[in-house]
């Protein structure tokens, strides 16, 4: 089953969030933050127009807690991709979300991503992931621990970034042949990412630029204390594409490293 729908997450300015501790359990932060802001919204509604489009297994079982993946797609593609990224990787075993790039480009339906600003109109993506994660957790039985963000090149930047910025809200990341502009590099020396785990691939045709970069953002990620298990691939994996069916045997074995520990 794959459904497009517009993602509500949409906040005024000014609204503070409170500072939440890493180690409350998931609902416990999700509450504490929903009373905040619906105290600062006096009651007003939520509502966003910034597109995103959920991919569900058309084998839904109610009983099961679905990992999710929040995907973040390469400039030049749009948030359906997600639909093709998650039947590559798996048909069965993960709910997802592809979120649209905040910066559209020539061509039609084609858009990129602005790390320096974060935003689709007045909804910035921490609050529309906020928001939009926590009603499709009350729509779909979603396993609240097991919540990764994932992308490529330039939207892999992205889930490497909000990682960074909020990384008590998720477990991990799954970064293909990310750019680590910047931006990214900058939002690493300022983080924790205590146990927190990175599937990290890197082509051999990366430029030496980019490879450098990528360096960099694998010790900074390191010194934060994130995991990250970096693969080296012959060329950049398209992520549409079987290449990535290692991502679920990944991502099932951190599941059940979590299980036993």
């Amino acid at each position: 089953m794959f459904n497009r729908v517009h993602g509500p997450g949409s906040f005024p300015d000014g609204i503070s969030r409170p500072d939440f501790s890493s180690d409350l359990p998931l609902e416990l932060r999700e509450l504490q933050e929903e009373q905040g802001v619906q105290a600062s919204l006096n009651g007003d509604s939520v509502d966003s127009d910034w597109p995103v489009s959920i991919f569900v297994p058309e084998r839904y079982e109610e009983n099961y807690a679905y990992p999710l993946l929040v995907w973040f797609h390469d400039a030049g593609c749009h948030e359906g991709q997600v639909e093709s990224v998650m039947t590559a990787i798996s048909r069965q075993n993960y709910c997802g979300l592809g979120v649209q790039g905040n910066q559209p480009l020539p061509g039609g339906n084609s858009f990129g991503w602005d790390p320096e600003l974060l935003e689709y109109g007045t909804t910035s993506l921490r609050d529309l992931l906020s928001v939009t994660i926590r009603r499709l957790r009350q729509a779909f039985h979603i396993h609240s621990e097991r919540i990764f963000l994932a992308g490529s090149g330039s939207g892999a930047d992205i889930a490497l970034q909000q990682l960074a910025l909020m990384p008590q809200w998720y477990a991990g990341a799954i970064l293909i042949s990310p750019d680590c502009s910047p931006s990214v590099l900058q939002s690493l020396q300022a983080t924790s990412l205590q146990d927190k785990s990175l599937l990290w691939t890197v082509a051999e045709t990366a430029s030496s630029d980019q490879l450098a970069c990528n360096v960099e953002a694998v010790q900074l990620t390191r010194l934060a204390g994130g995991e990250p298990e970096v693969r080296v691939t012959d060329t950049v994996l398209d992520p549409e594409s079987s290449a990535v069916r290692f991502v679920d045997h990944w991502l099932l074995s951190k599941m059940v490293d979590v299980a036993y520990a």
